[in-house]
């Protein structure tokens, strides 16, 4: 079942898309769908979410095997967020002026939100970009030093220590915080070295993966049987991660892990065009998932289904516009000031950095 070729396609962007549109879809029915939609619902669009973004990170950084590299793309994604922060503070001055503080602005810089505002799913989403900092700072030192220090067997350790992680997030989650692991960093990090690992592997068929779904699906019920967990708690489990959200979560990472080799998409299309603009997409759509509050009480359909409908596409063609504009602005102004020329300056990267 082991991969012999090191092959890059377009796989992964399109499976990044998807994902991006997801959350899309999750933030539509978990804010201004709330008032509307079944919990059920809700519940159920939690399917594919974070951890799937975390898998497919952990499968790319297959590409990169660098701590410098991956430094500077974290790099790269900050001055993205500054970038966004800028367009973000000149829209709540123009409009929600009475609750803009530019004291607030010194703690967004670093992704910390002290004060609600009508802009709220922004400061909802960003927990994201925390957690994923310190996930990848973490893995990628793991495993570059593994890869320095046991060449011979370096997927044998990376599985060790995928192992090792997963002990370390059950701790976790059912006792407390170890050293500085947390359910959140310990869950996510687990996810991130199983799509590290994983990338050297795949599943061979529909039958294979029937067959592992369905044992993740049997144990994800005993699990929520035994802790008395309903379909209307997902998110509950969610935030933190709890040991019942694992193979919640592992459903759609066994249907991605799948799809990643084979898609056969040979070329650029629109779904990968927005999975290597997710970071502005996901930036964009906090923005879009909140204005749609305001568009919300103008539809005038009745019925719960056209209703989500219509939201979900007024929240997907902002989220386009914004993070369309941002992608080319940003753009444009990279070149006048050549941030990646100031970025050298304090992350040289040499060849066959580790």
């Amino acid at each position: 079942m082991k991969k012999e070729a090191k092959q890059r396609n377009y796989n992964l962007d399109f499976l990044r898309g998807i994902a991006t549109l997801c959350i899309i879809v999750i933030h539509t029915a978990w804010w201004s769908g709330q008032g509307y939609l079944p919990l059920w619902f809700s519940n159920l669009t939690l399917l594919i979410d974070v951890p799937v973004f975390i898998f497919i990170s952990g499968i790319s950084f297959h590409y990169v095997n660098s701590i410098v590299k991956n430094l500077k793309g974290l790099l790269g994604q900050w001055e993205k967020w500054l970038y966004f922060l800028f367009i973000y503070s000149l829209l709540l001055l123009i409009f929600f002026t009475e609750q803009f503080r530019i004291e607030d602005i010194f703690s967004q810089i670093v992704y910390v939100f002290p004060h609600q505002n009508n802009i709220e799913v922004v400061a909802g989403s960003i927990w994201y970009m925390l957690m994923y900092i310190k996930v990848t700072i973490i893995c990628s030192i793991l495993i570059c030093a593994i890869q320095h220090y046991c060449k011979e067997d370096k997927l044998k350790v990376i599985g060790i220590v995928t192992m090792v992680m997963l002990m370390i997030f059950l701790y976790c989650a059912t006792k407390n915080n170890l050293l500085f692991f947390d359910s959140y960093v310990s869950f996510y990090s687990f996810i991130y070295l199983l799509g590290y690992m994983l990338h050297h592997y795949q599943i061979k068929d529909k039958k294979q993966l029937f067959i592992l779904i369905a044992g993740d699906v049997i144990i994800m019920v005993i699990v929520f049987l035994c802790l008395g967990i309903g379909i209307n708690e997902i998110q509950n489990i969610k935030f933190p991660p709890s040991v019942a959200y694992l193979p919640f979560s592992l459903i759609s990472i066994l249907l991605f892990w799948y799809l990643k080799d084979h898609l056969q998409i040979k070329k650029e299309n629109k779904i990968n065009k927005i999975g290597k603009n997710a970071i502005f997409y996901y930036f964009s759509q906090g923005v879009s998932s909140s204005f749609i509050y305001y568009v919300y009480p103008y539809i005038p359909f009745q019925s719960i289904i056209l209703k989500f409908v219509c939201m979900l596409t007024c929240n997907v063609i902002l989220a386009t516009i914004g993070a369309f504009f941002l992608d080319r602005s940003y753009h444009y102004l990279e070149k006048k000031i050549n941030f990646q020329r100031i970025c050298k300056l304090f992350l040289p990267i040499k060849k066959n950095s580790v």
